[in-house]
């Protein structure tokens, strides 16, 4: 790993920097476009047990783990082999650290096993040049597959790479690597977790994330959105953690599932405290299970609850660690899981997580939990409706009319409103996609809760008919579940005369309205906005809501939609800005010179600060350098347009670059047939 990185941001003097390699134990390299499974066909395993060879095969996912380890352990009895990954205790493989499992063996591993573990008697190290990783598109984390970065490729060779004698590595990719040429890079980090953990962290302290010197880029816009979502939740209050946030943010658990703690009866505490420290039913069991007995149907999270609780009330004890009461379990755990197909560390790890919550909650930890039936699902529901905490979905689609399909391995069903977590994921052509797991809402539930709003005024286009409409609306959490729309009466009912002439208004400004003089009107609010643009949202006389202000004072005697169409609307751009500071800002560039090509320069206003945004091609992106860069007088921001796919956005040019530097999408898809494409004839 690059240690500059730390020196950099810790400005530190001196890094202590360790090397472990002896050129003499030099590995040999090979790089092939395979994958994995027709790689360690029968002549590879019948010279690994000839040879009496130990390898560790690494590869992304937990499946692909599992299912090398029991095709190649099924078909080759001289050859022990076992598999480890993120949902496996350590003690799986410790006859493979302590060197009680002698050669020839096969050890297949995720990234959890590339740099940790020390096995003894591995001379062979297979690679396969893909990993999974979170991917900030707009403000949402896509799991994406990607190639692998250099560090972890030198981690996973250097097991044996300059350690053991007539050690050998495998690369399987389908792209060109120079191993020899790999150099380690400053590491990836992922600020405190998601932007909502830096928005409740910032909070707590009083400070705001974007006026500070942080280590790794903000993503600015899931931060703004996290905090106007904590805000509106009543977590925060002009920047600082309000009582209710600080009870919320000292539960030792994610804030949807703190605010469930807090508003819980005792009889859900259990429920709560439990299904709070699970991460997912999917990544809790295996591929294939048998909870049978265990499924509570709606519900993802209590099918996860009775799983543990089966574990507990069958094989676990009140014990202690450390001093902290927390559940335990007898060997006979193992069995169990085996059967259920059940992770057991995802079991250690929530009875570790439940003994926290309940030493926050100062209650004693119970010996054995319920079991968790209808009348609970029903008392669940109630309570996440009322408090709804969490992602929504209602027939598989968010409160924006995006696509979110209930999870594969989800015991809910696609209709109706299911709570829970969204994942997004990047799918085999690189558009994201999202899944959610949860619980399912009945629609007694959500009506019990949803909101009336009072009546607003709107303006529509309906049926080449614009005009003024009074809607009324019934919402639950960003959804609208009915809405009952009329037209306006004009005149104007004197109580909502004001909310109409807001919305004429806001029609203006969108220029959607058939006002004579709406051509004339739109170029002149361009102007406005451009001025306001280019002076970095300095010029008050230029600022949307100044201009909305002189248009509403031209609308102040409207009463009715025919005396609205009669006023003149003229807005004057030269007696509002003074000559100087017009000429001042169209003086500055539209437009500069890059590599040969003119690339136009956009000017924003973002966060009260101006930015100036170039738009490149991918190609123009990738060869761009600082120096190529012209001095202005605002930061600058990157916009790369892709075809048909997503743009890529950066506030930095190394940003840009680490973001173009992942596997192109063509590529993934490439990568997930395998192999090298055939060249035309």
């Amino acid at each position: 790993m690059d240690p500059s990185f730390y020196a950099r941001y810790l400005d530190s003097a001196e890094v202590l920097e360790t090397r472990a390699f002896d050129p003499a134990k030099a590995a040999e390299v090979h790089l092939l476009p395979r994958r994995p499974l027709e790689f360690l066909d029968e002549r590879f395993v019948r010279r690994v047990v000839r040879e009496r060879r130990g390898v560790a095969v690494f590869v992304p996912t937990r499946a692909e783990v599992e299912q090398i380890a029991g095709e190649l352990g099924d078909r080759w009895q001289a050859l022990a082999t076992a598999f480890y990954h993120g949902g496996e205790p350590i003690r799986v493989i410790r006859p493979f650290l302590d060197g009680s499992v002698h050669r020839p063996f096969l050890l297949a591993m995720t990234a959890a096993g590339q740099s940790a573990l020390n096995i003894r008697g591995l001379d062979t190290v297979v690679i396969y040049d893909a990993r999974y990783a979170n991917v900030v598109e707009r403000g949402r984390n896509v799991l994406t597959r990607l190639y692998l970065g250099a560090n972890e490729i030198l981690q996973m060779a250097g097991r044996v790479h300059g350690r053991v004698a007539g050690g050998q590595v495998y690369i399987l990719s389908d792209r060109d690597l120079a191993f020899d040429q790999l150099r380690p890079t400053p590491p990836e980090f992922q600020l405190a977790g998601d932007a909502e953990r830096v928005a409740i962290t910032c909070a707590a302290l009083g400070v705001d994330a974007q006026d500070l010197d942080l280590p790794v880029p903000l993503d600015r816009r899931a931060y703004r959105g996290a905090v106007d979502l904590l805000t509106e939740r009543g977590l925060i209050e002009r920047g600082r953690l309000t009582r209710y946030g600080r009870d919320v943010e000292a539960m030792p658990v994610e804030r949807p599932w703190g605010e469930l703690l807090y508003h819980a009866d005792p009889p859900l505490v259990p429920l709560v405290a439990v299904a709070a420290n699970i991460e997912s039913l999917h990544r809790m069991t295996r591929e294939e299970r048998h909870l049978q007995g265990l499924v509570v149907s709606g519900s993802d999270h209590l099918t996860a609850y009775n799983v543990y609780a089966e574990a507990v009330n069958k094989h676990g004890y009140v014990g202690e660690v450390y001093g902290l009461p927390r559940h335990l379990f007898r060997e006979t755990v193992d069995r169990w899981a085996e059967g259920r197909g059940v992770l057991v560390k995802v079991i250690e790890d929530v009875a570790l997580g439940m003994a926290s919550v309940y030493r926050q909650l100062e209650l004693p930890l119970p010996e054995r939990l319920p079991h968790a039936d209808d009348r609970a699902l029903a008392a669940f529901a109630d309570l996440v409706a009322r408090v709804m905490p969490f992602d929504l979905v209602i027939d598989e689609e968010t409160a924006d009319a995006r696509e979110a399909r209930v999870s594969r391995g989800s015991v809910c069903g696609s209709w109706g409103a299911v709570a829970g977590t969204l994942r997004y994921f990047a799918d085999r052509f690189g558009v994201p996609r999202a899944s959610i797991e949860g619980t399912q809402l009945p629609e007694r539930a959500v009506r019990r809760y949803a909101h009336r709003g009072t009546p607003e005024v709107v303006f529509e286009t309906r049926r080449r008919h614009a005009g003024l409409l009074l809607v009324r609306t019934v919402t639950y959490f960003g959804f609208v579940l009915e809405r009952e729309v009329e037209p306006l009466p004009t005149p104007f009912p004197p109580e909502l005369a004001s909310a109409a002439r807001a919305a004429l208004v806001n029609a203006l400004l969108a220029g959607a309205t058939p006002h004579p003089e709406a051509g004339r009107l739109r170029k002149t609010l361009d102007r406005f906005g451009l001025y306001w643009r280019r002076s970095g949202g300095q010029l008050a006389e230029a600022a949307p809501a100044a201009v909305a202000a002189r248009l509403a004072e031209r609308l102040q005697q409207v009463r009715s939609w025919e005396e609205f169409l009669d006023t003149r609307l003229s807005l004057d751009v030269e007696a509002a800005i003074a000559a100087p500071e017009r000429a001042r800002l169209d003086a500055l560039p539209a437009s500069v010179h890059l590599h040969g090509d003119r690339v136009p320069l956009e000017y924003e206003v973002e966060s009260g600060k101006g930015v100036v945004r170039v738009r490149l091609k991918e190609g123009q992106a990738r060869r761009l350098r600082q120096g190529d860069l012209p001095e202005l007088d605002r930061p600058i921001r990157f916009i790369v347009q892709r075809g048909k796919r997503e743009a890529v956005r950066a506030d930095t040019l190394a940003e840009l670059h680490r973001q173009l530097s992942g596997l192109p999408r063509t590529d993934r898809q490439r990568l997930v047939r395998g192999g090298r494409r055939r060249r035309p004839r």
